[in-house]
């Protein structure tokens, strides 16, 4: 059964409960915390308290034909999405600091 639902980048920023840049934090560190073991090269990850956000928030990725890989975070019991999509509130901090 196929389910068709229309979500916005604003639906998706509130999916996530956190989220950051990814690439050149030193996330390489806590590299034992996610399961499986991620890349660093992502820009972004977001995070998820729920499974079914997850699977919306997948789901929204996927329709950009944005990449992305799903982590398990041990560290907080959630679900990570890494990507190199820039939500609405990335894109505005990029505009602020230009």
């Amino acid at each position: 059964m196929k389910i068709e639902m229309r979500l916005t980048a604003a639906d998706f920023e509130r999916l996530w409960t956190n989220s950051m840049e990814w690439m050149n934090l030193d996330w390489e560190k806590q590299a034992d915390r996610f399961d499986p073991m991620p890349l660093f090269s992502w820009h972004y990850a977001y995070w998820f308290d729920n499974y079914a956000a997850l699977k919306l928030a997948e789901a929204f990725i996927s329709t950009l034909g944005k990449n992305y890989a799903i982590h398990s975070d041990e560290g907080t019991g959630d679900w990570v999405m890494l990507t190199n999509y820039a939500s609405p509130c990335h894109v505005s901090k990029r505009l602020v600091s230009a």
